[in-house]
This record gives C-alpha cells, sequence and structure tokens, in this order.
C-alpha cells in the first residue's frame, strides 16, 4: 500500500467510519497508555473510540479519556497513534480540530519519528529520551474547537512516522477533520515538544527500581495456569 496516497485526503474520511451503535476504535489506530491509578490493574487509566454521536451528523470524531483516579506520582499518559510509511527524509504536516475538556496536565496533538510506544518510553525516563521528545501542540482546555499543526522533518532512513493526539494525567479529548500530507520546505517545521515531565519520571522510575531490587524472593505465581 502507497502509505503517502492514502494519507494526502483527510484521514477522518478513510478510517473513522464506523456504525453508530458499536463505538470502537477506528481501524488502524492504537491506545498506548501508561497509567498509575488508585485501583490498578483493573483500572486500565484510558478509553479511546470514535465519539458515536457524530458518526450520525457525517464528521466522526476520535475519543480519547481518562478514567478512574491517578496517583500523584508518577505521572500517566493515554494516547491514540497511528503509524504511517514511506516518508524517510521528507516533511510532513499533521492538522486537525481538537477539543479538551478537564485537563489537569497536558492534552494535545503529536508527531513523531519513531512507533506509538516511544511515549511509553518518554513517560518513564528512559536513558536518551530527552534528545528525542515528540513533538506536540498544546490544546487549551475548556475553549472549544480549535485548530492544530504540528509539521516534522522525518530523519532520512526512518521507517515509522507516528501521529496522534495525547492525554497526560486526566482530561478529555476529541478530534476531527485529520489531514496527514507532505509539505514543500517554505513550511516552517514545529519546535514545540510534548508535555511529559520526562525528568521526574527519570526519578520515579529509579526509586521503583530500587524498591524492586530490595524485594524478598517470590515464588512462581500460578503455576497451575488456572
Amino acid at each position: 500500500m502507497d502509505y503517502r496516497a492514502l494519507f494526502i485526503v483527510p484521514i477522518a474520511a478513510l478510517v473513522l467510519s464506523v456504525s453508530a451503535a458499536t463505538p470502537r476504535m477506528p481501524d488502524d489506530w492504537h491506545l498506548v497508555a501508561i497509567a498509575h491509578s488508585e485501583n490498578a490493574p483493573s483500572n486500565p487509566g484510558y478509553q479511546a473510540d470514535v465519539d458515536p454521536a457524530t458518526t450520525a451528523i457525517g464528521t466522526p470524531t476520535l475519543h480519547l479519556r481518562s478514567i478512574g483516579t491517578f496517583r500523584d506520582r508518577p505521572q500517566s499518559i493515554g494516547a491514540v497513534t497511528h503509524n504511517a510509511g514511506g516518508y524517510g527524509g521528507r516533511r510532513v504536516r499533521f492538522t486537525a480540530e481538537v477539543r479538551v475538556e478537564g485537563a489537569s496536565t497536558w492534552s494535545g496533538a503529536v508527531l513523531f519519528p519513531n512507533e506509538g510506544m516511544h511515549l511509553v518510553s518518554v513517560a518513564q525516563g528512559d536513558p536518551g529520551v530527552e534528545a528525542q521528545l515528540p513533538l506536540g501542540q498544546a490544546v487549551r482546555a475548556d475553549q472549544g474547537w480549535q485548530q492544530v499543526q504540528l509539521v516534522l522533518d522525518v530523519p532520512a532512513g526512518t521507517p515509522i512516522v507516528s501521529l496522534g493526539f495525547a492525554v497526560v494525567g486526566t482530561g478529555e479529548l476529541w478530534a476531527r477533520r485529520l489531514r496527514f500530507e507532505e509539505v514543500g520546505p517554505g513550511v516552517p517545521t514545529t519546535t514545540s515538544t510534548v508535555g511529559l515531565d520526562w525528568a521526574s519520571a527519570r526519578t520515579d522510575m529509579a526509586e521503583t527500581r530500587r524498591a524492586v531490587a530490595r524485594l524478598p524472593a517470590q515464588a512462581l505465581a500460578n503455576a497451575e495456569l488456572n
């Protein structure tokens, strides 16, 4: 499949077409989450689907929301992402209309030359993340629909570009009229990055690893596989 031809038209028309009676994640989109919730692991932290009310009026809208209660530290993130191939060495632009309600930390659009799990690496403060933070445009909460735009020079040889939306902490995000396309050198690139506190995350993860290292030896759980 030629992804460049696929994404030159509005994404919403291609992948957000679902039945209003059975809301689900749109095809080829993925939910990525790292949630530090009060009742983990029963609470996944985030949910995403196509808002069923929007398909009936002909404007399918992606809906991402936090669920449950999170611990104050470390940070939690939920994101919906889509991967595109064939853009190595090109300048690309991702645009959408986005609305955010009740955001506690950061919510907005993201674009980066990696697959979606890279957001988890950033949220955990993995080594080297400060040099490869995803592009991000924050959306002001509780102020209606806003236009977002992210422009990235994709490094040559990069097999995958990920685009999508993220909620850091709690909140709800809606996105519609998505578009992804190659642009010329006259379009300026974006410099703002996603609002993830990778430095604090690195400290939190180091403390967690030290605590786990002090645990006594544990027997294999559920060896009966029942």
